[in-house]
């Protein structure tokens, strides 16, 4: 059962940077406030976003995720408040996006692959 886990830890392509290619918010984009928007999947099972504004402004938020590679889905899970948020996402390619809905507008952030 080790060798198993081990083997499974080692397979995790998925884990690394992956860079917000579009962030949009109603179909406004948001992009380009933002030098950038980086998730990391970390092979432990966490994740990190971190962002940095284009006045110098940086934030980070850290949660968990699971990647399910034969369903092709990622599961991102956050803690806001004492309450937790999760996100199921298509994972295809080495790219996935998280939607929301935030005060009756949509808010998408699409990511792919750092590199």
């Amino acid at each position: 059962m080790e060798e198993m886990s081990s083997l499974r830890e080692f397979s995790r392509s998925y884990a690394g940077e992956y860079e917000c290619v579009e962030a949009t918010l109603g179909g406004r984009d948001l992009l380009k406030y933002f030098r950038y928007v980086i998730l990391s999947l970390n092979r432990d099972g966490t994740f990190t976003v971190s962002a940095r504004t284009k006045t110098g402004i940086e934030g980070a938020k850290a949660g968990s995720y699971e990647c399910d590679t034969e369903k092709g889905e990622i599961l991102l899970r956050a803690e806001r408040g004492g309450k937790t948020y999760e996100k199921r996402c298509a994972y295809v390619n080495g790219s996935f996006a998280v939607t929301h809905s935030f005060n009756g507008r949509e808010l998408v952030l699409k990511f792919r692959v750092k590199g």
